[in-house]
């Protein structure tokens, strides 16, 4: 959203500073950015800062103009650190595995060298995006 320099007042700092997950709402996201409305080119615009700071988020549809048609600050998305980790892997996986090797995301959930059942498998998942 903002250059991180060490502010730990950013949405970056703060997703960062909680482990690399987070839940935020649109107003929160709103205001960083400077606007007093919250509109479809805030949301495109919210999407892209996300994107330049290295965040990934989702639901992705919330900040979709063309989904969330009737934006509200008190609507929350998920941020998520996309560094390229195993939960940046699995979210990914699971939010477009069209262009994602979803087997080997959700292999990588393997615990000790032995395979997890689909259940723990959706466990893990769960655990890793905080549901």
């Amino acid at each position: 959203m903002t250059e991180d320099k060490g502010d730990s007042t950013t949405i970056a700092a703060r997703c960062r500073a909680e482990g690399g997950l987070m839940e935020v709402n649109l107003g929160d996201l709103r205001e960083e950015l400077g606007y007093k409305k919250l509109g479809k080119w805030v949301l495109v615009e919210v999407a892209e800062a996300l994107g330049r700071d290295k965040l990934g988020y989702f639901p992705e549809g919330m900040l979709d103009p063309q989904h969330n048609t009737v934006p509200r600050q008190a609507q929350t998305v998920w941020i998520y650190e996309n560094d390229g980790g195993l939960r940046a892997q699995v979210i990914s996986a699971v939010l477009h595995p069209d262009r994602r090797d979803v087997r080997a995301a959700l292999d990588a959930l393997v615990d000790h060298g032995e395979a997890l059942t689909s259940e723990q498998k959706l466990d893990r998942i769960r655990d890793l995006v905080g549901s």
